[in-house]
């Protein structure tokens, strides 16, 4: 019975510690290239964020995602609606974009369902550049067979580049991978 009741105490414990170490929201402020991950009402980790290619442009007016291939990202409260692996990226955090603001915004700009967009994810560095780095690149002069290291020591770490999802380093990615669970809320501010 005392091996019972030390048993159940200890798996207790064990319990208490991890809930405590579980991240509980995640908070990105667009302005500032930062996405924070709290426990509870204490600041647990920052990051910097990369956002999309055209922040690059100093003409692109940012503001919150309207509809599929606006270069936005979105802008309220969503959560993370899946883990993904292997798929674009070794490892992504799918975001519940468009929520229900969203779509009630794009019905009232007259914008059809079906052009609001979605797949908007916090993800690393791709396998393979997008067409619109790999176009950027070759107008710098870049070998097509050197464009895929280029980018990853040159341009992901100094530059935005994402079609309007929000970008860290691959490390950073596996770290937060394995911080965040399904349903976490993120915020995301302008």
């Amino acid at each position: 019975m005392k091996k019972l009741i030390l048993t159940t105490l200890i798996a207790l414990i064990s319990l208490t510690s991890f809930a405590s170490e579980e991240v509980t929201q995640i908070i990105v402020l667009k302005d500032k290239r930062e996405m924070q991950l709290w426990k509870g009402k204490e600041l647990f980790k920052t990051y910097s964020v990369k956002l999309s290619l055209s922040y690059n442009n100093p003409v692109f007016r940012p503001g919150p995602k309207r509809r599929e291939g606006d270069m936005q990202t979105p802008v309220g409260y969503y959560k993370i609606s899946k883990k993904r692996q292997n798929t674009n990226y070794p490892k992504s955090l799918l975001i519940s974009y468009p929520n229900w603001k969203d779509r009630h915004n794009a019905k009232v700009l007259g914008i059809p369902e079906d052009e609001i967009g979605g797949m908007i994810l916090i993800h690393g560095n791709p396998f393979r550049p997008s067409p619109a780095v790999r176009a950027f690149a070759a107008k710098l002069g870049i070998s097509e067979e050197t464009i895929d290291q280029w980018a990853r020591d040159y341009f992901y770490p100094f530059f935005d580049w994402t079609n309007g999802c929000i970008a860290v380093s691959d490390a950073e990615m596996d770290e937060i991978f394995e911080l965040i669970a399904k349903d976490t809320p993120i915020n995301i501010y302008p």
